[in-house]
């Protein structure tokens, strides 16, 4: 009953525009970290003499690490909440990417095992701020919202871009990883914009808390908001029933795999072509 208030809104809210935005900036400042290797690899391949081998190492290791992530700070969010996870993951990405101008000579393992650490924090920020989002807003817009704050992750590839193009001569490749650790402030904004989820809140029972956050996104008294008189209990599911929506798991994937590729397709088009070393036949 509570969240008919929320259904029944005719538009949204300052504050509610206040989640969107802080889901877009932290979705477009998560792909800046995220991609910025693409364009950092193209530095160090011929300095480093990196094969396609090492270079492919670096690039794949972000995935597993986005993967995992995923997983594991999703469960975590069910566990702990939205909000407390949002902020936990932006942090582990940007220290992850900071930590990486201090990448010593040829060390693309050190490289390599960070840039994990990386996409561990991207894969999870993605799967927790949508819910977020959606969470604070009527149902029948959750589909256009999330198409609005997905729409704006190009903007974190230009702009890794733009600090490739036009600062890597001033602050170095290092320099790059440093611009890294920006997203960690963002933290401070989603402490002050964002409050828990009153979908979470409720479903472990903290009714009142619930009522207080759903009374601020709808910029209402907490008293004009009724409290239910029960709470129904949560609706268990096991993970593979995700399986019984193959054609929507399959979409997901290979949505997935071609912002990967994305990354691949950045860096041999900046590196040149990748290994220096070997003919042009081979490389073939």
């Amino acid at each position: 009953m509570m969240f008919n208030r929320l259904d029944q809104a005719k538009s949204l809210t300052s504050n509610q525009l206040k989640i969107i935005a802080a889901a877009i900036i932290g979705d477009m400042l998560e792909f800046f970290d995220y991609f910025l290797i693409g364009f950092v690899l193209a530095f160090i391949i011929k300095p480093w003499n990196l094969t396609f081998g090492q270079s492919a190492v670096i690039l794949l290791s972000s995935g597993i690490g986005a993967i995992l992530g995923a997983a594991i700070w999703g469960r975590i969010a069910d566990v702990y909440g939205r909000r407390k996870v949002f902020m936990a993951t932006v942090i582990n990405f940007s220290l992850a990417s900071g930590i990486l101008a201090f990448t010593p000579e040829h060390g693309w393992i050190y490289l390599s095992i960070f840039r994990f650490f990386v996409g561990f924090g991207v894969g999870g920020l993605y799967c927790v701020d949508l819910p977020l989002v959606q969470e604070f807003v009527p149902a029948r817009m959750r589909g256009r919202i999330g198409g609005l704050v997905t729409v704006f992750i190009p903007l974190g590839v230009m702009i890794a871009s733009a600090f490739a193009a036009f600062s890597t001569d001033a602050i170095g490749w290092r320099g790059l990883f440093l611009v890294g650790l920006v997203p960690a402030f963002f933290t401070l904004l989603v402490r002050a914009w964002v409050p828990e989820s009153p979908h979470w809140l409720i479903g472990k029972g903290r009714i009142d808390e619930a009522r207080k956050s759903l009374a601020w996104a709808l910029q209402v008294d907490p008293a004009s908001i009724q409290l239910p008189t029960t709470v129904p209990a949560a609706e268990k599911t096991l993970w593979r029933e995700v399986f019984k929506y193959p054609r929507s798991l399959a979409a997901a994937c290979l949505t997935g795999i071609s912002q990967t590729g994305t990354t691949c397709a950045c860096r041999e088009s900046s590196s040149g072509g990748g290994s220096q070393t070997g003919s042009q036949e081979e490389r073939r």
